[in-house]
């Protein structure tokens, strides 16, 4: 890229990988947009955090969803695949060991890590929800609905480890 700005979507239309240009209302856009957003997120929580596993694996959701946004954006290729949400599934798992089961709902709070996390995992939801709403009209694979739903799974996970036990229970009236 030699400059930044290109003046093509001054009027309200955005290109896709495959070249179709779009209004910038169209739902792809919005999947697009808090994929961004989640990934921004991502960089967060790794700013907040020395682990370097979690460091590690957040290194390669924040890969994987540029796959995804490729993916969205009408790219050729389909860059996720079954492994990449078993590996989800993987470090849940993982994690989850590490933790005592919850016999009640917590709040999304905590510390910054922690927060951060949870803040992530419903930008990773909205994120999936716009996707099947974009898929009514759009190819959009299923692993990319997949991937994200896994993702806020594994988001809720490790907040709750970031958190460290230290977790803010939902107090019913």
């Amino acid at each position: 890229m030699t400059r930044i700005y290109t003046r093509s979507g001054d009027q309200g239309e955005s290109g896709l990988v495959n070249g179709q240009r779009l209004t910038k209302a169209d739902l792809l856009f919005d999947v697009l947009g808090d994929v961004d957003e989640l990934n921004a997120q991502l960089g967060m929580i790794r700013a907040l955090c020395a682990d370097s596993t979690v460091d590690q694996q957040l290194s390669k959701v924040q890969h994987k969803l540029f796959d995804l946004g490729a993916q969205v954006a009408q790219y050729k290729d389909n860059n996720l695949e079954a492994g990449d949400i078993t590996e989800l599934e993987h470090w849940i798992d993982a994690w989850q060991a590490q933790l005592t089961p919850l016999k009640q709902f917590i709040l999304p709070a905590g510390n910054q890590a922690g927060s951060a996390a949870h803040l992530s995992r419903s930008i990773c939801r909205r994120a999936e929800r716009k996707a099947w709403q974009a898929h009514v009209k759009h190819t959009i694979e299923a692993e990319v609905m997949q991937y994200l739903n896994r993702l806020s799974d594994y988001l809720f996970v490790l907040a709750r480890v970031l958190n460290g036990g230290n977790e803010v229970f939902w107090q019913p009236d």
